[in-house]
């Protein structure tokens, strides 16, 4: 049986205005709006709850218990859980869907996390936010000084490596999660063509734990990231 041919960018549909809509870029957006209605309808206050609220609820729950374990601070907690959550609950799901029947096998069904393009827009937009957090929280100035410090040559020489270090770990954010997730779905549709019943199954789960992790860690560090920028230092 021949496996399929395993494309490293996604297919494009049609184009807006010289702008290429991906296989990927639709599914991301079918996904967000998927989820935005869940959550809108599911935690609409109720006498009784339903089953769908309780388990959000006690998801939502669990996650805030675990980010402020992170930063030990119930106010930074605050601040970061609405991002962190929302990049933990949306990475698993288009993680997830890669395990539903067709999708890479079919070059205009791919999961998004196999889209390097997703993958750093996610780290771009998380990075932003910290560095946007940290000028508020900090001030301008203060914050500039980790990356542009003309005191002496070797504040500035650490200024520097800083800001090849942010530079990195925006990289390491995106490409390590589309590392991961691209090579599950690469075993996934070699394993499914080699093998059509049974065997497939191990695989299948131990895919939905690394969708789980990988979802945790990329959150996970961007409380880490968010609690490091914001924390006053002394020079």
């Amino acid at each position: 049986m021949e496996v399929p041919e395993i494309l490293l960018f996604p297919e494009k549909i049609f184009e807006i205005l010289n702008f290429p809509v991906t296989s990927t870029y639709i599914l991301t957006l079918v996904l967000g709006v998927f989820l935005f209605f869940i959550f809108y309808f599911g935690l609409k206050k109720k006498i009784i709850p339903n089953y769908l609220q309780a388990f959000l609820e006690w998801a939502l729950e669990s996650l805030f218990r675990y980010i402020n374990g992170m930063t030990g601070d119930r106010k930074k907690t605050l601040e970061i859980f609405p991002l962190a959550a929302t990049l933990f609950i949306f990475i698993f799901l288009v993680n997830i869907v890669e395990i539903f029947p067709g999708l890479g096998v079919f070059h205009f069904l791919r999961s998004p996390s196999s889209d390097l393009n997703f993958t750093l827009a996610l780290a771009s937009v998380s990075m932003a936010y910290i560095h946007l957090s940290a000028i508020k929280k900090l001030g301008f100035s203060p914050h500039l000084k980790k990356f542009f410090n003309f005191k002496n040559p070797f504040l500035f020489f650490v200024g520097i490596l800083e800001g090849i270090s942010e530079i990195t770990r925006l990289f390491s954010l995106g490409v390590r999660l589309f590392g991961n997730l691209f090579a599950g779905e690469i075993l996934l549709i070699i394993v499914s063509y080699l093998f059509s019943f049974l065997l497939p199954l191990p695989f299948l789960a131990l895919e939905i734990f690394v969708c789980f992790i990988q979802a945790l860690i990329f959150s996970s560090l961007v409380v880490i990231f968010y609690g490091f920028h914001t924390e006053k230092s002394e020079e």
